[in-house]
């Protein structure tokens, strides 16, 4: 059997609010507990440092099992990127890296990037899914109230 080489989940998303509120949302943890546990898994505890060299931590639930999500962040560079290692129970001792890029985009919108990095190729497919319910996730967060 040979070893596949890392490989990246993308996704992208429009964003109902301009970069500097989506950007902050990602380092607030009581926004953090809301979009980032792709639904139905919820979020237990929910920690983060934001700092270049800060700690993040998540606590993802699902019926009776919890994966612990642990990382540092490596770049913070408000309201453009956003770059942290990501680090489960699950993962079998490999890191790998999250970056988040924002961009203005028309009016009072965002154009989301997270780009997963350095995943194991079997597990791309399943943080895209992860990652596209997280960004929906946020966009509703976003919406404007009716």
């Amino acid at each position: 059997m040979t070893e596949e080489s890392p490989t990246s989940a993308v996704v992208q998303r429009l964003l109902p609010a301009p970069p500097e509120v989506a950007f902050d949302e990602w380092l607030d943890p009581e926004a953090l507990a809301e979009f980032t546990c792709p639904y139905p898994t919820r979020a237990g505890v929910v920690e983060c440092d934001p700092r270049v060299g800060g700690r993040l931590r998540i606590d993802m639930i699902d019926d009776d099992s919890v994966v612990h999500v642990t990382g540092e962040y490596l770049a913070i560079d408000r309201p453009h990127r956003l770059h942290f290692t990501w680090t489960t129970d699950l993962a079998d001792g490999f890191d790998s890296i999250v970056m988040v890029a924002f961009e203005a985009h028309g009016d009072g919108q965002t154009l989301m990037t997270i780009e997963h990095a350095q995943l194991p190729s079997e597990w791309r497919s399943d943080h895209e899914r992860g990652w596209a319910i997280i960004a929906d996730q946020l966009a509703d967060k976003l919406e404007p109230s009716a």
